[in-house]
């Protein structure tokens, strides 16, 4: 409560100081050509002030364990740049994976322990304007703290993008919650760069959370003092996941009027007001969706092509905000270009349970010194493909050549079958099925849940709006599917049919309090019948 009494009363001084911000194109340019050309000095100095210069941080221990001295980084920098120096570093054991990250396990090199919380990663020099809380995919969800100096410090980006993409300009809303939310980031940050958000939809409720008490007082406290310091910010409307024609109708209209618009929401809600624009009849030629939080399938982005609308994707964190922008000129689904000056991103073979797999795991740094969590060699849960490509697109002229694919997390993938079979899974919940059964890829779903004997078993969620005559024979379509896949599919279906491990549950697939639907769900218990 101290904490938050603290924020509150600094909150007036930052948001006036935040709203003298008048960033422009060539202003991100030129910030941009200036963090390419100084990344290592970057690094360098964010690792003297909020590592070195930290006695707390559990990196100095880390790197005391090593051997290495801030003249040692300095000269691994000299010598093999700064993406070979951090490969170096871990493998001398400087890095954080997911689970010591977050604070759920200790960190332990070499028979030593390191007990953290996930307060233990936060940047000393960063101020606390606000809390943003993390999704709870992968387990509890945590509260990480943000300065408004870093989102005026990462806004180049997201007007960068937006210019590659045709929409600088271009009218605004988004689909997504009030704090613990990130929906007033994203207010925020565009509004440094002139494009006011219009009208914000939220698909959480004022008292949905059990501590709405709490969000709804910060909320509308954050919002007044928007507006004192001149900021504009939309009053949320709140517009539950089954409206989502509320949200196409105000898209379909905005294109007709302004031409090109854009929805900020996750690919699933996106997908959502889609087909709910398919069913009203609502053209949405002019609309683009800047999507993020889950990955963008091929099922959904046809989907979202059927309405004549389009997207960009994004990848990033609640800890590391703008890891990768949507390509202009894609070569492949949700191709995002690394943002090259604020994150540099190495990978590790990481092994996936027990399975005897292992995937490129990414490990992420962090170049700015105003990021709200100081990241060294931080494995995240997400793996994919990194490619080097000059695509000719505006994003890429700035230097981000590096390319980012295929973003999967690994983290949901783990249990029994799943863990083999995660593309496989996904092709047959999101084509496989629609096509033979009727209904969209929004209408299944695979949960992984432990029941009340404590045995895990596999539920494929089934919306009630899919007519079923046998379930069995829906069953056997799912196993002959992934038998038909790939061997790891196969050797997937055999151990599901030994076991009787897939079961059909007749019910609307669980979305997230954030909107979002992951086609594979992590662990927990299954819901009462």
């Amino acid at each position: 409560m101290l904490g938050d009494a603290r924020t509150f009363a600094r909150l007036p001084g930052a948001l006036r100081r935040f709203a003298r911000h008048a960033l422009t194109v060539e202003d991100a340019r030129r910030l941009v050509r200036e963090r390419m050309e100084h990344r290592a000095e970057n690094f360098l100095g964010l690792l003297e002030h909020a590592v070195y210069g930290h006695p707390p941080s559990p990196y100095r221990r880390l790197l005391g364990m090593a051997g290495c001295e801030l003249g040692d980084v300095r000269a691994l920098l000299r010598d093999k740049g700064l993406e070979g120096a951090l490969r170096d570093l871990r493998a001398a054991g400087v890095y954080v994976t997911f689970e010591e990250f977050k604070g759920r396990t200790p960190i332990v090199r070499n028979g030593v322990s390191i007990p953290v919380t996930a307060g233990d990663f936060d940047n000393p020099s960063a101020r606390r304007d606000f809390a943003l809380q993390t999704g709870g995919s992968t387990g509890p969800a945590t509260l990480v703290s943000h300065d408004l100096d870093y989102l005026a410090a990462i806004a180049p980006y997201a007007l960068l993008t937006n210019e590659a993409h045709g929409t600088q300009g271009a009218p605004m809303a988004c689909w997504r919650s009030f704090l613990p939310g990130t929906a007033l980031r994203g207010i925020l940050e565009r509004w440094c760069f002139g494009q006011p958000t219009a009208r914000w939809f939220s698909p959480q409720g004022w008292r949905d959370s059990r501590h709405w008490v709490r969000y709804a007082l910060a909320t509308r406290y954050m919002m007044f003092w928007m507006r004192q310091a001149g900021i504009h910010v939309p009053t949320p409307e709140v517009v539950r996941l089954e409206r989502a024609d509320v949200v196409a109708r105000w898209a379909h209209d905005t294109a007709r009027r302004h031409g090109p618009c854009l929805l900020s929401a996750p690919a699933s809600s996106a997908v959502r007001v889609c087909r709910a624009a398919t069913e009203t009849g609502l053209d949405l030629t002019g609309v683009v969706f800047r999507v993020g939080g889950e990955p963008m399938t091929p099922a959904k982005a046809e989907i979202i092509a059927g309405t004549g609308a389009r997207h960009v994707p994004s990848y990033s964190m609640v800890e590391a905000h703008a890891i990768g922008r949507g390509c202009a000129r894609p070569a492949h689904l949700g191709d995002v270009h690394l943002m090259h000056d604020a994150y540099a991103l190495i990978t590790a073979s990481h092994p996936i349970g027990d399975s005897g797999l292992t995937v490129p795991a990414f490990n992420l740094t962090s170049l700015l010194d105003r990021t709200p969590k100081v990241l060294l060699n931080v494995q995240s849960d997400d793996y994919g493909v990194i490619e080097e490509r000059s695509c000719g697109c505006a994003l890429g002229g700035y230097g981000y050549t590096t390319h980012l694919r295929d973003i999967r997390s690994y983290g949901k993938l783990v249990g029994e079958g799943v863990t083999l079979i995660g593309n496989e899974m996904l092709h047959v919940l999101e084509s496989v099925l629609p096509a033979r059964l009727g209904g969209t890829a929004l209408d299944y779903q695979l949960s992984e849940e432990e029941d009340d004997a404590g045995l895990t078993r596999l539920f494929l969620y089934i919306s009630p709006r899919v007519q079923i005559a046998d379930e069995q024979a829906v069953t056997d379509l799912v196993l002959r599917s992934l038998s038909e896949s790939s061997g790891m599919g196969d050797a997937a279906r055999a151990v599901w049919q030994q076991a009787r491990s897939l079961r059909i549950r007749r019910a609307e697939p669980v979305w997230t309090a954030r909107g979002k639907l992951l086609p594979l769900r992590a662990q927990g218990r299954r819901p009462s019948s």
